[in-house]
């Protein structure tokens, strides 16, 4: 594969704080969009402005907008700096307290946009008489009583860097706990459930250790916790050098969570390695990551589903089992493999349906 180009600049965001539809019209809270036309002609593209947070991100272009298709863009500001945070939520669906939020983290490389709602907001599009979407947010607004959210932490996708030009997991966690205090909040008081993606599920897990009152059920998907990893501390006396440039993104780090042979066809998954690029053109600078020193399962005392492909590369049954078995006492778990998958369950033909089985089971159950 060839090696990527520069796609957009990402400046110094203005602030905002409306929401914004890009979605086709949807009639009813379960009806989706009809958005044709999404990658093969960037003059379908809606001509709408964008909301001011996003005017300087890499969806202020055609092809970034034709991914927010059917979706509802919301910033939310942190509540400690009040940076803009960027949250998607499906187009047409109506918050209410009977309804549960799911809110769902996107992991170390890539934003929510890619992971979750890829082929999204063209559902009545098919390909060989089935449907192209392969967006999870879709699949789970479509399943009775579920409101999918997704966020982007700093520097990913819609949300911009901050001062530091970094993203640490602390800033992470104190994000999120912004965000799920919103989420509630839109749904008359509802406590969301959190999903966490790979390294996103590090930070849910954080979440969970630090403010369990913010959530309702925890889902660690395709989780890279490891007891036998320790991350390092940056020295205390280095002299710290200058980042000049940023390290651009590749087709091949986009493509690389595809393992399992048969389970993905090339067409989908080179889309999602053009979305990836497109939302994500360069790598964040992950800092501090012995934060994530701090994750005991033992303090995680919310429900919880541990959730992971069986042929993940990132996830051995070693470190998932130690994950389980010391997840704290007197709470609902449960641990679900997927057979015949790897990191990017939910992306996969047969694997996406069985991984909206598996959460949607489990967040529906007393």
């Amino acid at each position: 594969a060839q090696t990527s180009r520069r796609l957009f600049s990402l400046l110094t965001p203005a602030s905002s704080s409306v929401a914004f539809c890009y979605g086709g019209i949807r009639p009813g809270r379960r009806s989706k969009g009809i958005y044709k036309g999404f990658f093969q002609s960037v003059s379908s593209v809606p001509a709408a402005p964008l909301p001011a947070s996003l005017e300087d991100t890499p969806f202020s272009s055609p092809e970034g907008r034709a991914l927010l298709s059917g979706l509802d863009v919301h910033t939310v500001p942190a509540a400690d700096d009040c940076h803009k945070i960027a949250v998607y939520q499906v187009s047409g669906d109506v918050p209410d307290e009977k309804d549960l939020p799911i809110l769902l983290l996107h992991g170390r490389t890539w934003s929510s946009i890619p992971v979750y709602h890829l082929f999204g907001g063209r559902s009545n599009t098919t390909r060989n008489d089935t449907p192209a979407s392969r967006s999870t947010m879709e699949a789970l607004s479509e399943r009775p009583r579920f409101v999918p959210y997704a966020m982007d932490f700093r520097g990913f996708g819609g949300t911009p860097c901050d001062g530091t030009g970094c993203v640490k997991p602390s800033r992470c966690v104190a994000d999120v706990e912004s965000v799920l205090s919103w989420v509630a909040k839109r749904h008359g008081g509802r406590i969301p459930a959190l999903v966490g993606w790979s390294q996103g599920a590090l930070v849910a897990q954080l979440v969970a250790q630090h403010s369990p009152d913010l959530i309702s059920k925890l889902v660690l998907y395709g989780s890279i916790y490891d007891p036998l990893v320790s991350y390092p501390r940056t020295p205390l006396y280095v002299t710290p050098t200058m980042k000049t440039s940023r390290v651009e993104n590749t087709i091949d780090s986009a493509i690389e969570d595809f393992t399992v042979e048969g389970s993905i066809p090339p067409e989908p998954a080179k889309e999602f390695a053009r979305a990836a690029l497109i939302s994500d053109p360069f790598k964040a600078v992950w800092e501090s990551l012995h934060e994530f020193n701090n994750l005991d399962p033992a303090r995680v005392n919310v429900p919880t589903l541990v959730l992971v492909g069986e042929k993940d590369p990132y996830s051995s049954i070693r470190a998932q089992t130690a994950l389980f078995t010391n997840l704290g006492r007197d709470i609902d778990r449960t641990w679900t493999i997927i057979q015949n998958a790897d990191h990017a369950v939910h992306l996969l033909d047969k694997g996406k349906s069985q991984f909206i089985k598996s959460v949607c089971s489990f967040l529906d159950s007393d």
